[in-house]
């Protein structure tokens, strides 16, 4: 304690307290590629949840003075929020057994730096081997495990280099005057950082794995001593350590995913942890295969493949089962394995006898006439010695998933089928990658790059904002027919024409380029359509609007029908809002003077209800016109929707 006491000057409880590594120690440099153009991206959406975590964030380094409002910066990238670890606790496995692992504690606010890293010159700084620094660190009793308070944040960017690092968010547009995470050479940048400051003392007291130092000693005093002149360069170099983070004289602890102490290097039991609950016992409802190549005598894996079995595959017998996995094993390697020597290893020796056997089931039969096709050798090998395979049979799925069965025929020919990409492939990848063709001429790209703007990607979708500020979902060619029939052919639909089921389908979220030119295929191509179409307008008297002024003063009611009777009714009651063209209990009614509004029980109930009732003129009906035009469309709909039968008329 009194060593912490005298040099408390090294640690940080809070942002405020970074004062920043002197630039002569070191700087942040961004060196961009020749003929490297500045790229400015959209801010992606963000849950409530997450908008308030990005703007304590923001609030944070803005009173930190990590970072500056700016609204001409030729480069912008978007944020994204990731969980954070932070601190090592004690727990326990469900064997009783105390393990060391990181806490997830909260949440980390970074930025999406692909694009300007992808234009970025590298820088090649060299990390120290992972091996080398835990060879080194294990083998001592006592252990001081220091983290860097932000570390990055403790590191100036040259001024010119500031605006290459502008993010944007819901909240403004901000550059940063410290390092953050997500740029390229960043982590060159701190390591060289780390050697600059602690060259004398590294692989002498202690080692440094970027902000992660290790502070180590052979007796109770000489780590003291240690640690207490590594605290002392700290203050030295105004570098600022986490106090959440550290660790003071320890028998053991985490270092880069490995526990280190006095006996040496074991493994992090909380990342094997899965690996341990694998049931050793066999499963009949998975199969698993691996493929494999040996290059010098040594075995390399290529490719690892399991599937569970569906009700009926488990229901096999094992040596069906098991010619099962082989089938399913060359049905997924075809394409490597065609033409090559094969030798299938297994731990059911009954295999290798039945490629020539005469009298098995036809099932086994057709198999094996399937396994024709490759030049194959099964050899036996047991279980334990098998475990690859063995491991990827056992895997646990959970209850929620939905296994897709397996093949268990081979496809007649696929080596010609050809996938055809999206529309927008194109700006998918660009979006993901910043990379375009490299066939593109000049006006190809210039077209690109004059709509890319209206789009932004959001894995697994791409969206659009349209002229109209909404933002929709761009459809790929296979979905695009589904969705026009649904907003076309379905009750909701109505059978519009082409321009109405168009907007339909921009109402519903969706767009691609061609969708009024589709919409007006599927409309000309439209059975219904094109037999039925509009009711004639043919000697139909003029009808004159009633100027309305609020929502729900004036409606108008009428009948139709009567129709083929369907669940008890044969009778529609249209009712129309002159405003709103809602449905609901008002105070005045319109209606024609039909005996279904003209008698003693419906005026009863208007008078109960205070509803003031007015009868139009015979043979007028412009003065419930809104009727009339709702009345003619749903008898449009009508006749286009219901079955041929018409025994589902009125629902």
């Amino acid at each position: 304690m009194e060593v912490l006491k005298r040099c408390k000057k090294a640690i940080g409880w809070q942002i405020s307290d970074l004062k920043g590594i002197s630039p002569l120690v070191c700087t942040h440099h961004i060196y961009m590629e020749e003929e490297a153009k500045p790229i400015r991206q959209l801010q992606r959406r963000l849950n409530p949840h997450l908008q308030e975590v990005v703007r304590a964030e923001v609030l944070k380094l803005l009173q930190a003075g990590i970072i500056y409002p700016i609204s001409d910066s030729p480069w912008v990238s978007p944020t994204q929020v990731v969980p954070k670890k932070s601190g090592i606790t004690v727990v326990q496995n469900e064997k009783g057994e105390e393990i060391t692992t990181r806490l997830t504690s909260g949440w980390r606010v970074c930025i999406d730096y692909r694009k300007l890293n992808a234009v970025t010159r590298k820088d090649h700084f060299p990390l120290p081997f992972i091996d080398q620094v835990l060879e080194r660190v294990s083998g001592h009793p006592f252990y001081c495990f220091l983290d860097g308070y932000s570390g990055y944040f403790q590191i100036e960017i040259d001024v010119a280099d500031q605006e290459k690092t502008t993010f944007t968010c819901p909240f403004g547009t901000y550059a940063y005057r410290r390092m953050p995470f997500g740029l390229c050479n960043a982590p060159a940048t701190f390591q060289r950082c780390m050697l600059s400051i602690f060259s004398d003392m590294v692989e002498r007291i202690m080692e440094v794995f970027m902000d992660d130092i290790t502070v180590y000693g052979g007796t109770f005093e000489e780590c003291l001593v240690n640690l207490e002149a590594v605290l002392h360069r700290c203050i030295e170099k105004d570098l600022v350590l986490n106090w959440e983070k550290c660790h003071f004289m320890v028998r053991q602890g985490i270092v880069l995913g490995h526990i280190i102490s006095e006996k040496g290097i074991e493994v992090d039991k909380a990342k094997v942890e899965l690996i341990v609950k694998l049931p050793s016992q066999q499963l009949d409802f998975a199969i698993g295969a691996v493929l494999g190549q040996r290059e010098d005598g040594k075995p390399y894996v290529i490719y690892y493949a399991s599937k569970t079995l569906n009700e009926a595959q488990r229901n096999y017998t094992t040596t069906e089962k098991e010619l099962l996995a082989v089938v399913f094993a060359l049905d997924k390697f075809r394409a490597y394995l065609v033409g090559s020597f094969i030798i299938v290893f297994t731990d059911h020796s009954a295999l290798k006898y039945l490629l020539t056997k005469q009298d098995a089931k036809a099932r086994l039969i057709r198999w094996i006439l399937l396994l024709q096709e490759f030049d194959l050798q099964i050899k036996d090998k047991k279980g334990v010695e098998n475990v690859v395979a063995d491991h990827l049979s056992r895997l646990v799925i959970a209850h929620n998933s939905h296994p897709l069965p397996i093949n268990d025929d081979f496809p007649e020919e696929s080596l010609m089928f050809l996938v055809k990409t999206p529309w927008y492939a194109h700006i998918a990848n660009y979006l993901v990658t910043g990379e375009i063709p490299s066939e593109w001429n000049a006006q190809d790209r210039k077209h690109f790059f004059a709509k890319i703007h209206a789009y932004y990607w959001e894995e697994p979708f791409l969206f659009k904002y349209c002229a109209d500020q909404i933002i929709r979902k761009c459809v790929p060619e296979d979905e695009q027919q589904g969705i026009l029939s649904h907003c076309h052919e379905n009750a909701c639909g109505g059978h519009f024409a082409s321009q109405k089921t168009a907007m339909k389908v921009l109402q519903s979220g969706f767009t691609w380029p061609s969708l009024f030119k589709d919409a007006h295929i599927m409309c000309r191509s439209c059975d219904r359509c094109q037999r039925l179409g509009k009711l004639t307008k043919r000697n139909q008297m003029p009808m004159n609007p009633i100027l309305i002024v609020e929502l729900f003063d004036v409606w108008g009611i009428d009948f139709m029908g009567p129709f083929p009777m369907s669940f008890g009714n044969s009778y529609i009651l249209v009712g129309v809002d002159y405003v709103s063209k809602w449905v609901e209990a008002i105070p005045s009614i319109i209606s024609d003077g039909g005996a279904h509004f003209c008698n003693k029980p419906f005026e009863a109930l208007l008078s109960k209800y205070g509803v003031k009732h007015k009868v139009a003129t015979p043979y007028h009906p412009q003065t419930s016109g809104q009727v009339e035009l709702a009345n003619r469309e749903i008898k449009n709909i009508l006749m286009k929707v219901v079955n041929s039968k018409q025994k589902r008329l009125v629902y």
